[in-house]
C-alpha cells in the first residue's frame, strides 16, 4: 500500500470517528448554510420590468394573450433578460432571451441549480422545471455578476 493510499484510509477512519463521537451540531450547519447563501452578495440585481401576468393593462394588437404563457422581463445596465414560460405536461418550460451577458445561465430553484449554455444569439431553453421561486444567475460582459430578482412561477 502506497504512503498516500495509507494517509487516505488513516484519513477517512478519524472522519468517521470524529462524526460519531463529536457531531457537528445542526446550528453550525444552518450557520454555515446562510453564510454560503452569501457568496453571491455583491452580485447586481436585474429587476423585473415586466409581468405579463401583473401587466394586465397590456394589450395586444391581435387580442388577448396565451394565459398558459407568461412573459418576464429583466434588465440591469447592459444587461436584459426576457422569459417566456409555458405550461407543458412535463412541467414549466423556460424560453430565454439574454443580451448583454456571456457564458452560461445558472436557473437556480428549490436549492438547486441548473447550468445552460446561451447560443450566439444569447438565447437558451430549459424544461421540466417544478413551479416555485426561480432566479437566473449571469455574467455580464464586463464580467460583473448579474442576478435577476425572485419570481414565483
Amino acid at each position: 500500500m502506497t504512503d498516500d493510499r495509507a494517509l487516505d484510509l488513516l484519513e477517512a477512519r478519524l472522519r468517521g470517528l470524529a462524526q460519531v463521537a463529536d457531531p457537528v451540531p445542526d446550528l453550525v450547519l444552518e450557520t454555515a448554510r446562510a453564510a454560503f447563501t452569501l457568496r453571491t452578495l455583491d452580485a447586481e440585481l436585474a429587476e423585473l420590468v415586466h409581468d405579463s401576468a401583473i401587466d394586465a393593462d397590456l394589450v395586444l394588437v391581435r387580442g388577448p394573450g396565451d394565459p398558459d404563457v407568461r412573459m418576464l422581463s429583466f434588465e440591469h445596465g447592459t444587461v436584459a433578460v426576457d422569459l417566456q414560460v409555458s405550461e407543458t405536461p412535463a412541467g414549466r418550460e423556460l424560453l430565454g432571451l439574454v443580451t448583454g451577458a456571456v457564458g452560461d445561465v445558472e436557473v437556480e430553484q428549490a436549492g438547486r441549480r441548473t447550468t445552460v449554455a446561451l447560443d450566439e444569439a444569447g438565447r437558451f431553453v430549459l424544461s421540466g422545471l417544478p413551479a416555485g421561486p426561480l432566479r437566473l444567475h449571469l455574467h455580464a460582459e464586463d464580467g460583473t455578476s448579474v442576478e435577476t430578482s425572485w419570481v414565483t412561477l
